[in-house]
């Protein structure tokens, strides 16, 4: 892990994160700098994409940039450690210009509906629908097996230890679907059934 430092408006601010990150860490420190001054105190939030970063005061006019604990309990717990949520950031970013598109935010407390053990077979999609509710990522996650199916909500960040591929996906526009194959993204498919990928 790495520490990176910036000075933006006479405070310090420190993000610890993998080197690699290092272009997900300026673009993070960008955003703070357009932040007026009076609102950069301890306690301060922001939401980017997935993820949310918060100010800590550690010395005087020095902030370290925590984030929730998704590998943890990320409703109880936060890290310093930001390189899982700058990733998510990268690897999601990345796909929307791959594709051209504008995405849709998935906040990692955002829920997914999803069929019973899907995950555990080698074929399955994903598509988005409009989301009814706040909180509701509007993606479900099911098999193309016509029979009745067992479904349960979970949160976004859990994907992660269940299937960290699908990950990237999650800032794909509004009626778009997706298919796996052998744990692998077989086809990306658009709201006019056009086929991306």
């Amino acid at each position: 892990m790495k520490k990176f430092e910036k000075k933006i408006c006479n405070k310090t601010f420190v993000v610890n994160a993998e080197g690699e990150l290092e272009s997900q860490v300026k673009l993070l420190f960008e955003v703070l700098s357009e932040i007026e001054e009076q609102r950069l105190v301890s306690g301060f939030s922001l939401q980017i994409g997935w993820g949310v970063y918060y100010l800590s005061e550690e010395n005087e006019n020095e902030f370290v940039i925590t984030t929730p604990d998704y590998l943890e309990n990320p409703f109880k717990k936060t890290t310093i450690d930001l390189t899982l949520s700058l990733w998510v950031q990268l690897e999601q970013t990345h796909l929307l210009r791959i594709l051209q598109l504008e995405g849709m935010t998935t906040k990692y407390s955002d829920k997914i509906i999803m069929e019973r053990n899907v995950l555990d077979g080698e074929k399955f999609y994903l598509q988005r629908t409009r989301a009814v509710e706040k909180g509701d990522s509007g993606w479900y996650v099911g098999t193309i097996k016509e029979e009745t199916k067992e479904i349960y909500a979970i949160y976004a960040y859990e994907l992660l230890k269940m299937k960290p591929q699908i990950i990237k996906l999650l800032s794909l526009p509004n009626d778009y679907m997706v298919f796996f194959d052998k744990g692998e993204v077989k086809s990306i498919v658009d709201a006019d059934n056009n086929i991306l990928i």
